[in-house]
């Protein structure tokens, strides 16, 4: 490579960060100090969590029957989500398997963000990206169709709960 190439590539490097630098301040500032993720599955919007006091609206789709928010109060939620490898030699194994296996997606709340920590998937993509706290950084999980897109720019009264919290 030539001196140019290197030169080229410096100036490219050098506007992408300090255009995801300039993103990153303007997201902060139209922050409202609410933080929520709206989580969409199948290309549906299934589920709103406040990432601050763990509260959550399950809307009515057809999937509200498959999401468990029995340890909501821990920040822990189970959403649907396809899964991509063959469930049924795992239920012959072990009797009790069926017991323990988590068929979807398991998320956790926690200090103002939201993560994958269990899912099934090839290579487990959708646990390695970490927790997210920004609408630039969403969790894309599509071997499982889940997208997760945190908000910081909403107000509070945007985020009403409704009958379907159970």
């Amino acid at each position: 490579m030539k001196r140019i190439d290197y030169i080229i590539i410096s100036i490219i490097l050098i506007i992408g960060i300090v255009s995801f630098a300039g993103f990153k301040i303007w997201e902060s500032n139209q922050a409202t100090g609410n933080t929520y993720a709206k989580i969409t599955y199948d290309n549906t919007l299934i589920m709103m969590i406040d990432l601050e006091t763990y509260q959550y609206i399950v809307y009515d789709t057809e999937y509200k029957d498959q999401i468990d928010t029995g340890r909501a109060a821990e920040g822990i939620f189970y959403v649907p989500g396809k899964a991509t490898t063959d469930m049924t030699e795992l239920y012959e194994i072990d009797e009790y398997a069926s017991v323990n296996a988590i068929i979807g997606i398991k998320l956790q709340v926690q200090n103002n963000s939201i993560a994958v920590i269990y899912q099934e998937s090839p290579k487990d993509l959708c646990e390695l990206q970490g927790p997210s706290t920004s609408h630039l950084e969403p969790i894309v999980c599509l071997p499982n169709q889940l997208v997760i897109d945190v908000y910081t720019n909403l107000e509070s009264d945007q985020f009403v709960p409704d009958t379907v919290l159970g």
